[in-house]
């Protein structure tokens, strides 16, 4: 019996069921205003009767009232823009656009006449646009699992069977009878001739057939009201069908331009015939290490054992035809894999601190200090034992702080000017995809050069020509990333590479000199670049601090009296000089934090061991 007949026969309430059928009846209508006074009447019937309201008449009596509240903000909101959309001084109207002239005194121009009338008789905007059209969903929008025929529940059923020396044939069939299952079968197979004994005791009644499939090569083609049995060796006998999947989340393609290279081969055979072979270069946008197709598309292509499929992509549709239980396979495949892809956002901040800021945030960091305490004790977290155990370092900069220490540190670091902010880049990435984060100026030069002369009547001019193609350096700050959650859904494996160059700029590298005493002076890029690789374990809203790399600012002021510093001799005598030694450190902030599939801030949270695991959400 088909699910939609179940539905229509089903008795909502002994005592309502008419009123649920019209209020029913006229929802699927559009009728919602009259399906809410049926309603509130029968929630008003209901609620005069003595004892505790129908848990039935409730739930239909709150899901009209909302479904017409609905509709009624829906169609005052449309009214309010189409209201204000008329009074707007950008949306003047056609009356307004004729007499304006007049208005101002002035004969309205035929043109402007010509233009109003075409825009009224052509309605270039539909009555549709600028509105708002609600969607209440109330289940999941797609199902791509198939419905279970009778034959297939009752497979789920435990059986207790015991025989003993018994034919194949007769114990089939006697379970048939007993178990209610509808078997056909050719009786001239020559697995029924085989005898069998049985015993056992609460059983899934299909775990035994897949015993019978593998062990006497038999299939078991299973439709919604027949079991039919067939040779296993001649798959020509299997019951193919075609069924049709749509995705809920849809696939992740690669991230690829068109082709913007074509590469054509000829090779030529002794006959005279030519081969033309033409090779096309796509060119990736994202080199983010995904594969060429979908992990979906991998999996049903190794595991999937039907006939044939297809994926259509832009509609997010799989279409695959095989036997019953070859589907099945493919239905689990796309039951794991349509999910929503965790994300990760990777908010950086490269930073410059004076030394003062620094020493400070090395005083409130340190690793493992307690102020309170008189002593630290070491503990084993490794299973070693604690003889050899070793404390870590009381300063280190590859610290990892929570969201809130971070905010309230760099806050007030930035209030007392004690720090400078080289890039504040963020960005979202899904699990276990790598990215790229850059921010800086792209400078190019030339690594060969070759001289050309040009003889005149009177001289020979040299120049120098670069030679093949540019090479390019970057300046500025950059950042490899890749993160992995963890099985648990809550810490992240950080895999990082931040690099900084600085003071890039073209410096003296060679001179070089032609017959004719003309010289030329080859420059080369020079640059600073200050560069951290490291791997760590951070939790959801966590910050990873990178850094420590020195450099230093060094400038000589020279102070003297007017007129008597410039003395020869004793003008030394009026001068002072000052030697600034500005040491300034670099550090890298990282925080990573999980997303949830709307798109909030994901933070959990410790509990009390036995209590059930729950995270809230930051905004």
């Amino acid at each position: 019996m088909k699910q939609s007949a179940i539905l229509d026969n089903i008795v909502y309430n002994k005592e309502y069921d008419a009123e649920f059928q019209q209020i029913f009846s006229l929802a699927n209508r559009g009728k919602w205003e009259d399906a809410e006074n049926l309603a509130i009447d029968l929630h008003n019937r209901e609620s005069a009767k003595p004892g505790l309201m129908d848990p039935s008449v409730e739930r239909v009596y709150r899901w009209v009232s909302k479904q017409s509240q609905t509709l009624r903000d829906q169609a005052l909101e449309d009214k309010i823009r189409q209201i204000d959309s008329k009074n707007s001084v950008f949306s003047p109207s056609v009356k307004s656009l004729v007499t304006e002239q007049t208005d101002r005194g002035l004969p309205p121009r035929k043109d402007l006449r010509d233009a109003v009338q075409e825009i009224e008789a052509t309605p270039y905007v539909p009555e549709s646009y600028n509105k708002t059209k609600t969607i209440i969903r109330q289940s999941e929008m797609f199902d791509f699992t198939s419905q279970q025929g009778r034959m297939a529940r009752e497979l789920n059923k435990k059986v207790s069977i015991k025989m003993d020396d018994v034919d194949l044939e007769t114990i089939i069939f006697q379970i048939g009878d007993k178990e209610q299952i509808n078997f056909v079968a050719d009786r001239s197979l020559e697995a029924f001739k085989q005898k069998l004994s049985i015993n056992f005791d609460d059983v899934r009644l299909g775990e035994f057939l897949d015993y019978i499939s593998r062990n006497f090569d038999l299939q078991f083609q299973i439709g919604d009201d027949l079991i039919w049995i067939v040779d296993g060796k001649d798959m020509t006998k299997a019951i193919e069908e075609t069924r049709i999947y749509r995705l809920r989340k849809g696939f992740v393609l690669p991230a690829i331009f068109g082709a913007d290279e074509t590469t054509k081969t000829e090779t030529r055979k002794k006959s005279g015939d030519v081969t033309t072979v033409t090779v096309q270069k796509a060119k990736s946008f994202v080199r983010d290490g995904a594969g060429g197709a979908p992990s979906i598309e991998s999996a049903i292509k190794k595991f999937f054992k039907g006939t044939e499929y297809e994926i259509d992509y832009e509609r997010n549709i799989i279409l695959a035809t095989g036997t019953r239980e070859q589907l099945s396979v493919l239905e689990r495949i796309i039951e794991e894999y349509d999910r929503h892809l965790q994300q990760v956002l990777i908010e950086a901040r490269f930073i410059t601190v004076s030394e003062a800021a620094f020493l400070q945030l090395g005083a409130l960091w340190e690793t493992g200090r307690n102020p309170s305490s008189e002593s630290r004790s070491s503990e084993d977290l490794l299973g070693f034992g604690p003889e050899n155990i070793g404390l870590g370092l009381q300063e280190t900069f590859n610290n990892i702080l929570d969201r809130d220490n971070l905010s309230v540190t760099l806050t007030a670091l930035e209030q007392e000017g004690e720090t400078q902010t080289l890039s504040a880049p963020r960005l979202t990435l899904i699990n276990n995809l790598p990215a790229t984060i850059s921010d800086g100026k792209v400078q190019y030069y030339y690594e060969e050069y070759t001289i050309t002369q040009t003889t005149t009547d009177r001289s020979v001019v040299a120049s120098l020509v670069p030679k093949g193609a540019p090479k390019q350096i970057s300046s500025g700050v950059k950042l490899d990333v890749l993160a992995s959650i963890g099985g648990d859904g809550q810490s992240i494996y950080l895999a990082l590479s931040p690099e900084v160059n600085q003071d890039v700029q073209l410096v003296p590298f060679a001179s070089v000199s032609d017959a004719s005493g003309n010289s030329f002076e080859i420059r080369l890029p020079e640059s600073r670049t200050q560069s951290l690789s490291t791997r760590v374990i951070v939790q959801s809203g966590q910050t990873v601090v990178m850094g420590g790399v020195l450099e230093r600012e060094q400038s000589t002021y020279v102070e003297s009296v007017p007129i008597l510093g410039k003395i020869p001799l004793i003008g030394a005598a009026f001068l002072r000089r000052t030697e600034v030694d500005k040491p300034r450190y670099l550090l890298i902030f990282v925080t990573a934090t999980l997303l949830s599939e709307s798109g909030e801030f994901l933070r959990y949270e410790e509990i009390p061991e036995g209590e059930p695991l729950s995270f809230r959400s930051l905004r």
